[in-house]
């Protein structure tokens, strides 16, 4: 079965995706002190880190909301990786990795099987409505 080549639009989509999941995370051994040291309670909601490996073979974590985020390098990047890089995000869980955004693209690609559906196509579609909009707001 050949590869479905991608648009970055899915890619991106992949990395909205990525980022609800990310910052879901809560751990209820961290006190919650707030502004001048007021408690406000335990756990803490926190946006997981996603790590990449990047062109030169090292690891970047993020944090922030895609497309744009600051690496832990400091860097502002862009992060619509495309087909190439996306493979390598994951999510270290000590001495586990799950393979985030590979494991939403065979989500998606699951229901585009099951339902009949092109998330490409989708994707195209919205861009038109939103272009459209735009125009007739003038």
């Amino acid at each position: 079965m050949t590869k479905k080549k991608r648009s970055l639009a899915f890619f991106g989509l992949l990395h909205d995706l990525e980022y609800t999941i990310g910052r879901e995370c809560y751990n209820g051994n961290i006190q919650n002190f707030g502004p001048r040291g007021v408690w406000e309670g335990e756990g803490r909601d926190f946006r997981y880190p996603v790590t990449f490996i990047n062109k030169n073979g090292v690891k970047e974590k993020y944090r922030g909301k895609f497309p744009f985020t600051e690496s832990s390098s400091g860097e502002m990047a862009s992060c619509i990786l495309g087909e190439e890089r996306y493979q390598s995000a994951y999510y270290a869980f000590g001495a586990n990795n799950l393979h985030i955004l590979r494991a939403l693209a065979l989500c998606l690609e699951k229901m585009e099987q099951r339902f009949g559906i092109s998330f490409d196509e989708l994707l195209k579609e919205e861009k038109r409505r939103k272009t459209s909009s735009k125009g007739t707001k003038q």
